[in-house]
This record gives C-alpha cells, structure tokens and sequence, in this order.
C-alpha cells in the first residue's frame, strides 16, 4: 500500500496492484483496500490488480517460475474473475492465462490459452492486461488483441535488447569511455522493438 500512495501523491494516473500470488479471499481483500484508498483520495487514478500467479522477476529464464499458472487448471478461473472485478472495484484486470513474468533466451514462452482470454472478457466487463507478454508468439499476441487483451507488457524483451545494443557498442568499440557515444546503440536497439511491437500489436504491416 505505501508505494501505491507514494505513486498516487506524487500524481500518478494509474497504479498496479500485484497480490496474484495470495489465496483469492486474501487478493480480494488486500485488492479492496487499495482500491478505496485510491478511489478516494483520487478518484480519475485507475487501478489494476492481477489474478493469478505469473512468476515474480523480469528476468531471462532458464525455466517455468515455481507456481507460475501455465496449465489450464492453474489459470484465472472466468467465476473468480468475475468475482474479483465485483468486489474489488478494479478498472483493469492482469490476469493468468498462460503468461509469465520473463522469457526465455533460445525458445518462446509456453502457449496463450486464448480461449479463456475470450472467456474472461466476457465474464469480466472491464479492459484486460497482458502482463509477462515478452517472449510470446506473434500469432498468441494477434489472437489475444482479438479476444480481449487491451494492454500488453513487454518489460524483459526491451530490458535484453538494451542489453545486447550495449554489448555490440562494447564490442565494437571497446576503448570508447564516452557515454553517449556507446548509449547510441542501446538506445536504437530499444527503438526496434517498440517500434515492431507497436505495429504488431495494432495491425500496421
């Protein structure tokens, strides 16, 4: 909570709440006190909240997080989801349909259950977040847009792009002390993938 007030204060328009890890009952009630905090102290601010668990770390992975819901029987329940939006007061809701926080270095990220995307969107009423979207088939992306997804987070594969912009301005000038010179290729390298992401994600070929 101090960090939601913190971003809330400091004039923040929207907050991300994460209990997705905790029992249903514990995430609706830690959900809801967030939410009237919010709404009344600033009632434009919007709030998102996850449901269910994703894994903790923008990271490369070597394998799935312990207790990250990949199977079907682990994912966001359309019941539970309606139930969570209900009683919570959330504007926006990150739920688990097969994403993970962090990808994967040399193979994607496990499948979308597109299917309960759709499913959810239908039993929630409000806009959807695709968060751990780094790592994904492009056709899981396109499909998940179709059936609901509003927002998409990406946050590991602009991280690794940077990275590996870094790496090539290193190697390729590896006595170059000035900053801005090496921060170039980072940079342009972030670029990229926005760039292609954007164009994805909104149908521009």
């Amino acid at each position: 909570m101090e960090k939601i007030q913190e971003a809330v204060n400091a004039g923040f328009d929207a907050v991300l709440f994460d209990a997705g890890k905790l029992p249903l009952e514990e995430n609706i009630a830690k959900t809801k006190e967030v939410v009237e905090w919010v709404k009344k102290t600033r009632p434009e601010v919007l709030v998102e909240a996850e449901l269910g668990y994703l894994g903790t770390s923008s990271t490369i992975l070597k394998e799935v997080p312990e207790g990250a819901a990949i199977e079907l029987e682990d994912l966001t329940k359309p019941e539970d989801a309606k139930r969570f939006v209900q009683e919570t007061g959330i504007d926006l809701l990150a739920p688990a349909v097969g994403n993970i926080h962090g990808m994967f270095k040399d193979v994607p990220n496990p499948n979308l259950f597109i299917d309960r995307v759709a499913e959810l969107r239908d039993a929630v009423g409000i806009p959807m977040v695709l968060h751990g979207g780094s790592g994904i088939r492009n056709e899981d992306f396109i499909a998940a847009i179709q059936n609901g997804i509003s927002i998409i987070h990406i946050n590991t594969e602009i991280r690794l792009a940077w990275r590996q912009g870094m790496e090539r301005a290193l190697a390729e000038k590896p006595d170059e002390v000035t900053p801005y010179k090496l921060l170039l290729a980072p940079i342009e390298a972030v670029k990229k993938v926005v760039t292609e992401r954007l164009k994805l994600f909104n149908g521009i070929q």
